[in-house]
């Protein structure tokens, strides 16, 4: 797989690692903090190596691991990881009893170009493809400014609930990381295909959109710069 990072294309001071297959490219983050660095999401099947050496490569100190919601593509290697680097991983407490566990927050596709996708992806999560069990060591609820204090990172915990109950998200600067609140889904911005509550998804839109960061950090695709994107399916 091929990998685009913030060194062969800046965005912002975004650090960034995207792996570019598929139609929903997964991306990896970093947020440097005054006692270590953060890492946002773990990746998926096959992205342990290359992502680990990314991060030695770049001498980043992990001590934290955020995850944006707990579904296997965002948390597939955080078990493996937390040993590896001695991380703390961070997760909401609504996304908990979603670990291993993608049934117990159903999807529903965000219209009916999506349906068989969702079919196929709940069989697949429900059986065979499920993350190796971790137990989250920072559990959060709501929006917080106070915690990533408590830890050295200058940001805003912002609750993005819809794609999972527990989805969350981090405003730093200019930059909002988003998780799966909205994607890039073949190169075009638009609301993640599936989500727990339609609904929520929604009006974690609208909050984006009050937001107005300069740019979206999404869990799938390259950052992109908000303005002008449209919040359409």
């Amino acid at each position: 797989m091929k990998y685009q990072d913030h060194n062969d294309k800046p965005i912002g001071d975004i650090i960034y690692l995207t792996g570019l297959s598929g139609d929903t490219p997964i991306s990896n983050y970093v947020i440097r903090g005054t006692e270590g660095d953060m890492l946002i999401d773990t990746g998926f099947a096959g992205t342990y190596n290359p992502l680990l050496k990314w991060i030695r490569e770049n001498r980043f100190n992990i001590t934290d691991i955020f995850l944006t919601h707990a579904h296997p593509d965002h948390d597939w290697n955080a078990a493996r990881l937390k040993k590896t680097l001695g991380a703390r991983i961070w997760l909401n407490r609504k996304d908990v009893t979603l670990i291993r566990n993608f049934s117990s927050q159903p999807q529903h596709p965000l219209d009916e170009r999506f349906t068989k996708r969702v079919k196929k992806i709940t069989f697949w999560t429900g059986t065979i493809v499920k993350s190796k069990a971790y137990q989250p060591d920072v559990i959060l609820s709501g929006d917080d400014s106070e915690t990533p204090r408590k830890y050295g990172y200058d940001f805003d915990i912002v609750e993005l609930p819809g794609h999972t109950l527990g989805s969350m998200g981090i405003l730093k600067g200019d930059t909002l990381y988003c998780g799966d609140a909205f994607v890039i889904f073949n190169g075009e911005p638009m609301l993640p295909v599936h989500a727990t509550s339609l609904e929520l998804m929604r009006a974690s839109a609208e909050r984006i959109r009050t937001i107005a960061p300069r740019y979206l950090a999404c869990g799938h695709g390259v950052p992109v710069e908000f303005s002008g994107i449209e919040f359409s399916k």
